[in-house]
C-alpha cells in the first residue's frame, strides 16, 4: 500500500530561511502548493508548485555539481576508483543539456520536478545571453575539477569504505515533537577515530549560515550514529574557490545556542499557523517581505499581489 502524504510541520535549514526571506513566499511553497503533484491538482495549487519548483541559474549548477559528487563517491564506493576531471565533467555537460532542454521544452509542465529555470521562466523562455551559459557551464566545470584534484578528497576516498557514513541522503531526527531534516554531503571516520561531516559549497563563503546548517548535522550525527561531540570535526569545501577547506569549530555551547534557536523558530513557525494541531495555515496571516530586491528573485513573483498588485484568488 502506498504511503498517504501528510503535511507535517518540520523544521530544515532551508525553510527556516525561506520563511525569514519572505513569509508569504514561505506560505506559497510549504501550503499553497501542497498536493501540486497530483493530477487534478486545482490550478493555483499546480502553479504554485511549479513555482516552487523553479532554478535560479546558480542553483542549478549547484544541484548539478552535487548530482554528480554523489554519484562520484556512489562509484567510488563500489570501485575504489574516483572518476577524473574529464569524467566528472562529461557527466556535468550531460546535465546541464538535459536540464537546459527540459527547461527549454516546458517538460515541467507536466512533470514540475523537471528542470524549470528563473530566468527562463521570466524571460522568453528560450534563450539566455551566451556569457550568461558560459558563466554557468565554467562554474560547474571548475567546481567538478576542483572535487577531482582536491587533495582533501584524495584523502578521503584512500579510507575503507567501511569509514563512509553519508552520501548526500536526506535524513531527519526528532527534536521534541518536531522533524528536523537535512542532507549531510559526506561523512566519515578517519584513522584515528574523528568524525567529518562535509558540505560541499559551490558558492561563497557565509560563514553564519553554515555554521548553522553544520551545527544540525552534528546533532544528526549524534542522534544517528551516536558520535559524541569531542570526535566531531566540520568542514566546508569551497569548490569555486579551488576545493578550499574551511573547519568549522564545534563545542557544547555552540551546540544547545543551535538546539535553542532551532526550536525558537519551531514555535514561531507554529504560531502562524489557525490550527496547529492539523498543521493549516491561512495566506493572509504570512506578510510581504517588504524587501524589493528579495521580490526581483522570487519564484512566486506571477502569483504573488505584491508584485502582481492583484488579489490573491
Amino acid at each position: 500500500m502506498a504511503k498517504v502524504l501528510t503535511n507535517d510541520l518540520s523544521w530544515s535549514v532551508s525553510r527556516w530561511q525561506q520563511y525569514q526571506y519572505c513569509q508569504r513566499a514561505y506560505y506559497y511553497a510549504y501550503y499553497g502548493s501542497w498536493g501540486g503533484w497530483e493530477i487534478g491538482a486545482p490550478e493555483r495549487t499546480r502553479q504554485l508548485y511549479i513555482l516552487k519548483n523553479l532554478k535560479s541559474l546558480l542553483m542549478w549548477a549547484g544541484s548539478i555539481v552535487h548530482e554528480v559528487l554523489k554519484e562520484a563517491l556512489e562509484q567510488c564506493a563500489r570501485t575504489r576508483t574516483l572518476p577524473s576531471t574529464e569524467e566528472l565533467q562529461a557527466k556535468g555537460r550531460l546535465l546541464l543539456r538535459k536540464g537546459w532542454v527540459e527547461s527549454t521544452t516546458k517538460e515541467w509542465l507536466n512533470y514540475p520536478k523537471k528542470t524549470n529555470l528563473f530566468e527562463l521562466y521570466y524571460g522568453d523562455g528560450k534563450t539566455l545571453p551566451k556569457e550568461q551559459t558560459d558563466y554557468i557551464k565554467e562554474r560547474v566545470y571548475n567546481c567538478l575539477e576542483a572535487f577531482a584534484t582536491s587533495p582533501f578528497v584524495k584523502e578521503v576516498v584512500s579510507l575503507p569504505y567501511l569509514q563512509w557514513k553519508s552520501i548526500d541522503t536526506l535524513e531527519s531526527f526528532q527534536l521534541n515533537d518536531c522533524k528536523v531534516w537535512g542532507a549531510i554531503d559526506f561523512a566519515f571516520t578517519d584513522n584515528d577515530g574523528l568524525f567529518h561531516i562535509v558540505d560541499w559549497k559551490t558558492g561563497g563563503e557565509n560563514p553564519s549560515s553554515l555554521r548553522l546548517q553544520l551545527a544540525c548535522y552534528a546533532l544528526m550525527a549524534m542522534d544517528k550514529w551516536k558520535i559524541r561531540l569531542e570526535d566531531l570535526a566540520l568542514h566546508g569545501v569551497f569548490l569555486n574557490d579551488g576545493g578550499r577547506k574551511s573547519d568549522y569549530p564545534i563545542d557544547a555551547e555552540l551546540l544547545v545556542s543551535v538546539k535553542e534557536q532551532i526550536l525558537t523558530s519551531i514555535e514561531t513557525l507554529r504560531r502562524k499557523l489557525r490550527d496547529p494541531e492539523k498543521n493549516l495555515a491561512d495566506e493572509e496571516d504570512f506578510a510581504f517581505t517588504g524587501c524589493p530586491q528579495n521580490c526581483e528573485s522570487c519564484n512566486f513573483r506571477e502569483v504573488c499581489p505584491c508584485i502582481t498588485g492583484q488579489e490573491s484568488f
